[in-house]
């Protein structure tokens, strides 16, 4: 294992960590905190369709791969109407289920990031470029991450808790995955790449954007932040 893997993954725990701890620190009401969940959704909808469907479908994807996106997108509606909802049909506390959907699919979400690190270190074609792209991912994702998690009144220790498994989840599989996982196992990516963009697809459309739009307080910022997270994602796709 050589020593800019090493640095790369410690700085991707210690940024992503770092960042979601500044979130946490100041004191925020609701309205703000809508404004980062608007920008964290279009940085969900950009790297569902700028990143995600195109890599599971790039190169010798199987024809089934699509099929994992759709599986993607139902799982999280059975996970949030079967297992977060009360007897009458509603959910425990609505900001508690949009967070633990959100937090499962960008876990998921890092976790094959992760992978994909290890398999370009292994190939010796790595270049910090993914690095450069994860970081950029995990950054606005901490941010949304917490402030779902402060919408939710979760308990600060339970917010670091949890916000430690999101920052760990990217390097930890990379170094998991540079041991035990095959690195031209192209086909297994694809469709975790195809089920990651399904769950995310379901969190930006199916909880944050309802989330963000509930009220009609500050629609044209939450519009404005919106498409920023999605220029944000078209910029990094781009450089």
């Amino acid at each position: 294992m050589d020593q800019a893997f090493l640095i790369y993954n410690t700085i991707l725990f210690i940024a992503t960590f770092a960042v979601g701890l500044l979130t946490l620190v100041k004191k925020w009401e609701d309205e703000p905190l809508h404004l980062f969940v608007s920008f964290g959704a279009g940085i969900f909808l950009g790297v569902v369709f700028l990143h995600f469907i195109p890599d599971s479908l790039a190169d010798d994807a199987p024809p089934s791969v699509p099929v994992m996106l759709l599986v993607g997108f139902l799982l999280i509606i059975f996970v949030e109407r079967f297992f977060l909802t009360r007897g009458d049909g509603g959910v425990v506390h609505e900001h508690k289920a949009v967070a633990i959907t959100v937090l499962l699919g960008l876990t998921v979400h890092s976790l094959i990031e992760g992978m994909g690190l290890a398999m370009i270190n292994a190939t010796g074609d790595y270049s910090g470029v993914l690095f450069y792209s994860i970081l950029s991912h995990n950054i606005p994702a901490a941010i949304s991450l917490v402030s779902l998690f402060l919408l939710a009144r979760l308990g600060k220790r339970s917010v670091i808790l949890l916000l430690l498994v999101f920052s760990f989840s990217t390097p930890g599989a990379a170094l998991l995955s540079h041991f035990i996982f095959n690195a031209q196992n192209q086909t297994f990516v694809s469709y975790l790449n195809a089920l990651t963009a399904g769950t995310l697809l379901y969190v930006a459309t199916g909880e944050l954007l309802p989330e963000v739009f509930h009220t009609s307080a500050k629609k044209w910022p939450k519009l404005g932040l919106l498409i920023l997270g999605i220029a944000v994602t078209i910029l990094i796709e781009v450089i």
